[in-house]
């Protein structure tokens, strides 16, 4: 093991995405392969061909599909075991990541020669869920959702423990996941108090926050972390109690909970006010000193109805940064020693105009409460200011598909298959789901050999590559405006002589197609969902003879228009998107 001043402390992002989650989850798990590899070939490492710095993940972060990833790769690292999936697997793999994005809640005997049982996608449009004197809790059916958050964690072996982490994790990992909260979290700004014939004291004001962030410390301590962090207790419960698994598994639930279309979370006892106004404090930066103030004696717990993490905070990279700042000091702008990677499959680029001939000027009002909405959604997503610093090393990775042999010309379709109906295709056909797992296991690769580098100046003693040697730099560096810069993941599977180098070659080249037809069988399924919702909600809503006699019309006639609209969307989108 190299010097700790030859350490580089990760911190890994990932932004919602709903079914692209299955994107994610294979950049993942080309991620820990590579670690994995390079970590064995430096023990092996006789000629010094191998660099010898230290990678250490310190915090995995995200929201809804990626708060999910972020979950499911903690459980992953218990095992101890997991084996990277490198090529294209039609049954169950035992890896956790390809198996929970890939084949989702879909019956087994559809992929064992039997061609019989249920996809996802048609447990998602049963009713099992509704209650007409509850309504409807989501446009989507959640218990297959349920179903793959609950295997995760009841598949994890008895041999499971923190113990078989390797020894790039570290053993102080950090978990977090971001929820949003129905209800506000408030705190008072205390205005100056101004007593006068009128009034006794002049008010202070109100501010409501909604940002909720799970934030697991794989070492909590009881004596010292209680209030501050969430125990990571994933393992079966114990006589003594230790576990919070339920909870771990709502969370995980909760911060895919996508408004709307899949149902909400209540939680009741589980975060302790404390936790949860402690939070807040931290990552407000409130001190002492300012003029704020929480209520008082509101019950021990925080009691709320979560949806979707990606709501209001969905690419949570602040989060992650103000973790590792915390355990490691403020970072050095010449020789950054942490950083994140946020893995995005929406980027929102730096550069890109979302609208070429923008109409800035509304008359309306139909317009402005048709931009009213994204623009609260856009305000209350902003970042903290405090993890905009220059010095501190974050970087993106995204879908990308390049053209067979042209390493400067992009495919003329999206990158990704799950990409459609706003992130919903991929439930659509695990063959979508297929495509983007293994394009993120791509992406990956070529982001560790051409995007992840630091510069390297192997006579500084600050450097991450002090010391490294030559043969090392001849191996792995590439220099660019005469600096040597260095991969801080080094990918040693290139020095493989049977390894592909060809950066556009990929396990699934082609671009999955939508077979129509085969949707079309879902056209009466999703007819019955739309008829029972409306039911739940228009029930609970309306009473009385006139609607007991009209009910039945006005179902059947606007079930007919919204399924019809549905099945038209679908396919128009797909076809926009080349499928």
């Amino acid at each position: 093991m190299s010097d700790t001043k030859n350490t580089f402390h990760l911190g890994l992002t990932m932004a919602g995405a709903v079914s692209a989650g299955a994107y994610t989850a294979g950049f993942m798990d080309y991620i820990l392969e590579a670690l994995s590899k390079w970590e064995k070939a430096k023990q092996e490492n006789s000629n010094h061909s191998i660099p010898n710095h230290n990678v250490i993940i310190d915090a995995i972060g995200g929201a809804s599909a990626g708060g999910m990833v972020s979950m499911i790769t903690a459980l992953a690292l218990t095992d101890g075991n997991l084996k990277p999936v490198t090529e294209v697997a039609h049954t169950k793999t035992g890896n956790i990541l390809y198996d929970s994005w890939v084949f989702l809640d879909d019956d087994d005997s559809l992929y064992n020669g039997s061609n019989s049982g249920e996809t996802t996608f048609k447990k998602m449009l049963s009713n099992s869920d509704l209650d007409d004197k509850k309504g409807a809790p989501s446009l989507l059916n959640s218990k297959p959702i349920d179903n793959i958050a609950e295997k995760v964690f009841e598949q994890l072996p008895d041999s499971a423990s923190i113990d078989n982490f390797p020894s790039y994790i570290s053993k102080d990992l950090r978990i977090l996941l971001t929820v949003t909260s129905l209800r506000p979290l408030d705190y008072k700004v205390k205005l100056s108090r101004i007593q006068s014939k009128f009034l006794d004291s002049t008010p202070g004001h109100r501010i409501s926050n909604h940002d909720i962030v799970a934030h697991f410390k794989v070492s909590y301590d009881e004596t010292k972390d209680k209030g501050e962090y969430l125990p990571f207790r994933p393992l079966s419960p114990t006589l003594d109690g230790a576990s919070n698994r339920d909870f771990l598994i709502k969370v995980t639930k909760a911060t895919g909970a996508f408004p709307v279309g899949l149902a909400p979370r209540y939680f009741d006892t589980e975060f302790p006010m404390d936790y949860v106004q402690n939070n807040l404090k931290k990552r407000k930066a409130f001190t002492a000193h300012m003029d704020l103030e929480f209520d008082k004696d509101l019950g021990n717990s925080f009691q709320f109805t979560a949806v979707d993490g990606g709501t209001i905070n969905n690419e949570p990279f602040d989060e992650v940064l103000r973790c590792l700042e915390d355990n490691h000091g403020p970072e050095d702008v010449n020789n950054p020693k942490y950083g994140t990677i946020l893995i995005d499959p929406f980027p929102n680029f730096e550069d890109e105009i979302i609208n070429p001939t923008p109409d800035y000027e509304k008359t309306s009002i139909m317009d402005i409460v048709g931009n009213l909405v994204p623009t609260i959604l856009n305000q209350a997503r902003n970042k903290q200011s405090d993890t905009f610093g220059s010095g501190v090393f974050k970087i993106m990775a995204f879908p990308r598909k390049l053209k067979l042999g042209q390493v400067d010309e992009e495919v003329d379709h999206p990158p990704l298959a799950t990409g459609g109906i706003g992130g919903f295709g991929g439930f659509l056909d695990i063959e979508f789901r297929k495509h983007d797992f293994f394009l993120g296991r791509k992406n990956a690769r070529n982001f560790l050999r051409g995007v992840f580098f630091a510069e390297c100046n192997p006579k500084d003693k600050d450097n991450l590559f002090y010391g490294v040697d030559d043969a090392a730099v001849e191996a792995f560096s590439r220099v660019v405006d005469g600096k040597t810069y260095m991969p801080i993941i080094p990918d040693v599977s290139k020095l493989d002589p049977n390894d592909d180098p060809n950066p556009t070659r990929y396990p699934i080249q082609e671009f999955p197609k939508f077979d129509a037809k085969a949707f079309k069988k879902f056209e009466k399924p999703i007819k019955n969902r739309v008829k029972a919702i409306l039911k739940a909600e228009l029930n609970s809503k309306f009473s009385g003879f006139f609607w007991w006699l009209s009910r039945g019309l006005v179902i059947g006639k606007v079930s007919r228009k919204l399924t019809k609209w549905v099945m038209n969307t679908v396919e128009k989108d797909l076809r926009k998107r080349g499928m």
